[in-house]
């Protein structure tokens, strides 16, 4: 299997937090095109199907701890989250 960039398996973190394609644009500041492209290369790269395999093996993936750090995934969630309920609001 291919290696992922970095920013791949930042997408793939994301999507393993069930994010959609425009809450990840959000929190790593890309466009969705952009995200839907590392989402194909994904599936691509690891030989998967479906966007249900490609969720499933971002959670698999993310819960052994197979990727280095990721914490600033984690805070990108955060910072999309919060800009989502602060867009809500008006």
């Amino acid at each position: 299997m291919a290696r992922l960039t970095n920013r791949e398996e930042e997408v793939l973190s994301l999507v393993g937090q069930s994010m959609s394609c425009k809450q990840i644009a959000r929190a790593l500041a890309i466009s969705e095109f952009t995200v839907r492209k590392h989402r194909a290369s994904i599936l691509h790269k690891m030989r998967l199907g479906t966007t249900a395999q490609l969720t499933a093996f971002a959670k698999t993936s993310f819960a052994k701890a197979s990727f280095t750090n990721t914490s600033h995934v984690g805070e990108a969630s955060q910072r999309a989250d919060q800009r989502e309920r602060h867009d809500r609001s008006f």
